[in-house]
């Protein structure tokens, strides 16, 4: 057996979600300055994106697949992003997306380095950001874990993870 344990659900290993808890609070401390508030987790059958703007990022390590989805309300994304390069933004721009790209980039790299530690094999990805409208539908039946974050403004973004 490898060093990861192997369980019937990657969703419901503590030190997966954890990963992905660790990287957030520490790519938001370090890089925006920001405090984050971890909610209590969930899982949802029927998966529905949150937020106005999303960085996504398929998830392979063999066998397992999945996507991570970091979702962000205007008032959340441009909160970290005024606290990260001091700008104010009241609309999605370029590089509000640019941004989204960058977190997602180093939130998920955070947290892959720590799986990968763990025994997994989580490989690079590159993040595709999705913003206004849209709808993502999933291929695949399986659950998606929320874990939800709040900011000092109360505002709230999301990841949001499926594996199969």
């Amino acid at each position: 057996m490898s060093a990861a344990q192997v369980i019937q659900n990657p969703l419901l290993d503590k030190k997966l979600i954890n990963a992905f808890i660790d990287g957030v609070k520490m790519t938001l401390s370090t890089m925006a300055q920001t405090n984050t508030v971890c909610g209590k987790p969930f899982i949802e059958t029927d998966f529905k994106l949150r937020g106005d703007i999303a960085g996504m990022v398929g998830m392979v390590a063999p066998p397992m697949k999945g996507t991570l989805i970091i979702s962000f309300p205007k008032e959340s994304i441009f909160l970290i992003i005024k606290n990260m390069i001091g700008e104010e933004y009241t609309e999605i721009t370029t590089d509000v997306s640019d941004a989204v790209g960058e977190l997602t980039n180093m939130i998920y790299g955070s947290a892959k380095t720590s799986l990968n530690q763990m025994g997994y094999n989580f490989e690079m990805a590159i993040p595709t950001i999705v913003r206004g409208d849209f709808v993502i539908s999933k291929t695949q039946v399986a659950a998606t874990l929320v874990i939800p974050f709040q900011l000092e403004n109360k505002s709230e973004f999301y990841i949001e993870i499926t594996v199969s």
